[in-house]
């Protein structure tokens, strides 16, 4: 006869075979999915690359990099990720294009809201849900000529520099002579009027009663009027500027051609425009990037970049993950949205030092833009008018904000 310890062994083997053995339900394996991501050319090598890294993280997880031609942005919202801005973020809300990421983020106990720069994560946030990731920041600085100062004993610019020590510097650096001018302005395209915004806004003036969600704008402000005169005197009075037809170059390449061909000192632009790398021709000059001078006030302007998923993908665990891990990695051109990227050796190694410090310290002065102004359109073109009609010598700064104030109607 068995003892009773001998019937307990058998019974506890028992049990152990049980486990072992078919009697128990096989653990299932994930089924293999393919999600479609879209690239533009200059960035193959930098996708490539992360898919592969992302391919041996999650095994059953494809990610198939889509190339798209640049003149058709239409492409890319075909795919089951995509990148945008917040300014588009409305419009592909409204479409019914985007999935809502509230849901995606409630599950993901490791997402922490924190990380990023105040404002950037806010920006994809739209009718009290949150529709994109956040991936980069793009913001105007000023650049100068490294070469176009040497050769005319102007000191560099530095962080925490002011509207006086830039006229300073944009009179040292002119040639008008030899077509040489200190400071580009902008004639055209978006920064034409992001530019005078900027100036009014460091000179203590306001356009829009609320900055991220305007209900009502004045263009006329008596320190509106005081900038943009200013803004006048540094083609028509100082002639650090060119006017539209003493610029070396076609309108439509404004100002390309001269920053190519050093005749200008310095010229605003993006912080992706570092070297060229967005422009038609790489800048040959050396060149020095800083932050925008400041008048009252500190201020500039910004985009954010972030990751959004379609609707229409049948994988959106998937696409989340593969966001996330994006969101883990340095962007290629812009500060990074999250912090502690930015702030790492890592990214000062992949732009250089001085680009680095440069956007850092503008960040603190970062207005981001609002989609919200897109409702404003009839008050941005009358603004517009009146840039170009100050520019232009037409007529004074107070006489151009008052005509688009009466336009306008507010």
């Amino acid at each position: 006869m068995f003892c009773h310890k001998t019937i307990q062994r058998c019974i506890k083997l028992c049990l152990l075979l049980i486990i072992l053995t078919g009697c128990s339900q096989p653990i299932p394996t994930l089924e293999p999915v393919t999600i479609k991501f879209p690239y533009y050319d200059r960035d193959a090598a930098y996708y490539t690359a992360l898919a592969e890294q992302f391919k041996a993280r999650y095994p059953d997880i494809t990610v198939e990099l889509v190339q798209i031609d640049w003149r058709n942005p239409g492409q890319v919202t075909e795919n089951d990720v995509f990148m945008t801005d917040q300014l588009s973020l409305p419009q592909l809300v409204q479409q019914g294009v985007i999935l809502d990421l509230t849901p995606l983020i409630e599950q993901d106990n490791t997402f922490d809201d924190q990380v990023y720069y105040p404002g950037a994560l806010e920006t994809f946030q739209y009718e009290g849900k949150t529709w994109g990731i956040p991936s980069d920041i793009n913001m105007l600085l000023m650049y100068y000529n490294k070469d176009l100062f040497d050769r005319y004993f102007v000191p560099y610019p530095t962080s925490g520099w002011t509207w006086d020590e830039f006229l300073e510097r944009a009179e040292d650096s002119s040639d008008p002579g030899s077509g040489i001018f200190g400071y580009a302005i902008q004639h055209d395209d978006d920064i034409a009027i992001m530019e005078p915004i900027l100036l009014i806004y460091q000179h203590g003036g306001q356009l829009f009663d609320n900055w991220q969600n305007p209900t009502s704008i004045t263009l006329n402000n008596p320190l509106n009027i005081e900038a943009m005169q200013w803004y006048a005197n540094l083609i028509h009075t100082y002639g650090v500027a060119p006017s539209r037809k003493q610029g070396p170059e076609s309108v439509q390449y404004y100002p390309y051609g001269g920053v190519i061909q050093n005749k200008y000192g310095m010229w605003m632009g993006m912080l992706s425009d570092q070297g060229g790398v967005t422009w038609p021709v790489r800048w040959q000059m050396r060149w020095g990037v800083v932050p925008l001078p400041r008048d009252r006030d500190a201020f500039t302007l910004a985009t954010v970049n972030g990751y959004v998923i379609s609707i229409k993908t049948r994988y959106p665990e998937a696409c989340w993950k593969w966001i996330m891990f994006l969101n883990e990695q340095m962007p290629t051109l812009n500060m990074p949205a999250r912090r502690a990227l930015a702030e790492s050796g890592e990214y000062e190694k992949l732009v250089g030092s001085e680009v680095a410090a440069a956007a850092r310290a503008a960040v603190g002065d970062v207005v981001l833009i609002s989609p919200t102004l897109i409702g404003y359109e009839q008050a941005l073109e009358a603004l517009g008018a009146a840039f170009t009609a100050i520019r232009d010598g037409q007529t004074s700064a107070e006489a151009a904000l008052n005509a688009a104030q009466a336009q306008v109607g507010y």
